[in-house]
């Protein structure tokens, strides 16, 4: 069964609404309760937040949902430490793991005037009175709580409530003032508005309130959807009494409420159902009746008077109370046989210091000492007698020894009573320092997760980089490893050149979309000698001198010792300046060396099947694989290519006219016809006059093409 907590100012709700709720839920109430005797699913506890019993409730209930009532609602004047109380009852919340918070509160926390800066912000609320400045202090802690809190918290802004016999209300003072023939104080004006919720309202919305499990931290107003005025209420009065004495206090009102619930109806499915103002008269009748008319009885005054006495006084009133009943006992049993054997007096003593401890059972005893020191006094006996005969000692003596040895031992149990619960509290903060790192360690467990599968240089990262990484085809190692190193190293300056086999030159293979028009297709290894000395030794060149035009870092990839690649980045935010950025990309780098490696030595092995063996010409299949690397590349914005078609379909003549004319990173081949193509990376048409004006003075015919057919 669902387990709901109730706490702060519960006596606004009555016997009949916890039955209500006790029919679905286990409720338990945390302060004075309305509920008479044992009722099923219903228990109560004299403890408040602020006490040690409070958090022991937690402990002890594995509570769902947790309803503090504000003691601002339904017209109160709040409860003393109302703000330690809340923060007590959200902090134990917090620690439990309670699933939902709902705070009553009262819509009188919106009546202030705001005042607003010139740039829109909001600068101070001037609040129309202290109940009010309460109230909205009291809401903005709530609030606070909710930002930072990931349990849902609901704060719901209450109207006055009504009830047929509740007498801790506003109605109930309302009724009291009337029956007593006093004034009734109305706080506002006869014009502003007034509404009422009814009990009964209520609990249905705590119904759905605890039902709903997917709702989130959010604010609402709980209103009937009727619209009166305080001078309705004036009118509904006068007809249940008609000489009623009302006066207004004219206090400003100036809160913003709405018409009806239209939030509540919508997130949890509320509609208040009951107009109590018609229902005035008939809650004053029973008001009359089932509570002034018990409560002007002998013993409605009786217990009002130790209600407001308190336990401290109860036990001197038991002190005095067993005392005459025992000395009666004493009087009227003195001549009775069996009362030789008993010593009422002693019991008496006995009785008082086993239930409240050495000092009242010494208080007992020295009652019962003058009592006997009276009777020695009737029989005739002086205080000479008294004092000099010892035996006259042994009663005195037995009765202060008696009271204090059970008064002793009730103080003994007490204080290991209290060092267990002081040990007990010292075990509950340990377990829920545990409980707090467990649950945080759950907690984090996923999020640890994505930081390892997300960050730049994890080792989920580098196994995507390895798998994007791992292809046959050097060509796609170069499209795919600018974007791995883009997205590892955030950076969108990377550029790949080719070296030929004399050092001397190198050639874009592929490069960032930023930089594909701002760098030249070629560059000469001798204009970055400083760069290459520090390359070739296996090292990461770094540009720390500012060197203009060149990169701010650089590795090399090498086949049996000979670079054949050179990675740069051509740029580098000042966060990107350190070493451990420095150490990424040298592993990035490593990486690719590795998957470029792999792929040439498959190329290698394959060659035969991939070229002519006469004129290294690639056959059809790996001339369109290489295409399609080219075009994806294209497409991207990293790399650029012009594909022409020969009309001469002779393979050794076209390849020997070729031959020294174009570079090592074009790719020669042919189609199913025999056609034969030329694959110019890193060209477009702008700059293709210069290869154009080498074919043409070659004598050989050519045309432009978008595809290999």
């Amino acid at each position: 069964m669902t387990e709901i907590l109730i706490c702060g100012c519960t006596e606004l709700f009555t016997e009949d609404a916890l039955l209500r709720l006790a029919e679905e839920y286990r409720v338990v109430i945390a302060g004075p309760s309305a509920v008479s005797g044992n009722q099923k699913h219903i228990t109560a506890y004299k403890t408040s937040p602020t006490e040690e019993k409070f958090r022991q409730l937690f402990d002890v209930y594995s509570f769902q949902t947790i309803y503090y009532v504000s003691g601002y609602t339904d017209g109160g004047n709040g409860l003393f430490g109302e703000t330690q109380q809340l923060e007590q009852v959200m902090l134990e919340c917090s620690r439990s793991r309670v699933d939902k918070l709902v705070v009553f509160s009262t819509v009188d926390s919106q009546n202030y005037m705001a005042s607003y800066g010139k740039q829109g912000e909001l600068l101070k609320k001037d609040y129309y009175s202290s109940r009010c400045f309460g109230a909205g202090q009291m809401e903005e802690m709530c609030q606070y709580f909710m930002e930072r809190s990931k349990m849902p918290t609901v704060m719901i802004r209450l109207p006055y409530l009504a009830d047929r016999i509740n007498d801790k209300n506003f109605l109930g003072h309302i009724f009291r003032s009337m029956y007593e023939e006093e004034k009734v104080m109305l706080p506002y004006h006869r014009e502003d508005p007034l509404n009422f919720l009814t009990l009964d309202d209520l609990v249905e919305l705590m119904f759905q309130l605890t039902e709903e499990t997917e709702d989130d931290s959010g604010i609402y107003y709980a209103v009937s959807g009727y619209h009166y005025t305080y001078g309705d209420l004036e009118d509904m009065l006068k007809i249940a009494v008609p000489d009623a004495k009302i006066v207004y206090e004219n206090y400003p009102f100036v809160a913003e409420i709405p018409s009806y619930p239209k939030e509540l109806r919508r997130k949890y499915g509320f509609i208040p159902m009951d107009n109590a103002m018609e229902n005035i008269g008939t809650y004053y009748r029973t008001f009359v009746n089932e509570v002034m008319t018990q409560k002007s009885g002998l013993a409605g005054k009786i217990m009002s008077l130790f209600a407001r006495a308190g336990k401290g006084a109860l036990k001197y009133v038991e002190l005095v109370l067993v005392f005459i009943i025992a000395e009666i006992i004493s009087h009227y049993t003195s001549e009775s046989i069996y009362f030789k054997f008993v010593d009422v007096r002693l019991f008496y003593i006995i009785i008082m210091g086993t239930i409240y401890g050495m000092r009242t059972g010494l208080v007992a005893a020295v009652l019962e000492c003058l009592v006997l020191i009276r009777e020695y006094a009737l029989m005739g006996m002086n205080g000479t007698i008294l004092f000099y005969n010892i035996e006259n000692w042994i009663p005195f003596v037995v009765y202060l020894m008696a009271g204090s040895i059970t008064g002793y031992i009730s103080n003994k149990k007490d204080d290991a009573l209290a060092f267990v619960r002081r040990e007990y509290s010292l075990l509950r903060d340990k377990y829920l320092f545990l409980s707090d790192v467990y649950h945080g360690a759950v907690e984090n467990k996923g999020e640890y997760k994505k930081q390892i599968l997300g960050f730049k240089d994890s080792f989920g990262k580098i196994f995507d980089a390895v798998q994007k990484l791992d292809s046959e085809y050097p060509e796609r190692i170069f499209f795919e490893g600018v974007k791995v190193l883009e997205d590892i190293l955030e950076n969108h300056t990377i550029a790949i050149y080719t070296l030929d086999s004399w050092q001397k030159f190198g050639r874009l293979a592929v490069c960032s979309n930023s930089l594909l028009t701002k760098l030249t297709k070629s560059i000469r290894i001798e204009d970055y000698s400083q760069l290459y000395d520090t390359v070739k030794k296996g090292q990461v060149w770094k540009n720390t001198d500012m060197v203009p035009g060149m990169p701010m870092y650089a590795c090399g990839i090498f086949k049996e010792g000979t670079m054949v690649l050179l990675i740069t980045i051509q740029e580098a935010d000042v966060e990107q300046y350190g070493m451990h950025y420095m150490n990424i990309f040298q592993i990035m780098c490593g990486l690719v060396q590795t998957s470029f490696l792999r792929a040439l030595e498959y190329e290698e092995l394959a060659e035969s099947k991939m070229y002519d063996p006469r004129t290294h010409i690639a056959y059809p299949e790996r001339l369109r694989q290489l295409l399609e690397v080219q075009e994806s590349m294209k497409e991207a914005g990293v790399a650029d290519h012009v594909l022409i078609r020969f009309k001469d379909k002779d393979k050794e003549r076209v390849s020997d006219q070729l031959s020294g004319m174009i570079r090592a990173s074009d790719v020669l081949g042919t189609d199913e016809d025999g056609n034969i193509y030329l694959l110019l990376v890193q060209m477009n048409r702008e700059n293709f006059r210069i290869v154009g004006d080498r074919l043409n003075g070659k004598g050989m015919k050519y045309q432009i093409v978008e595809a290999v057919g």
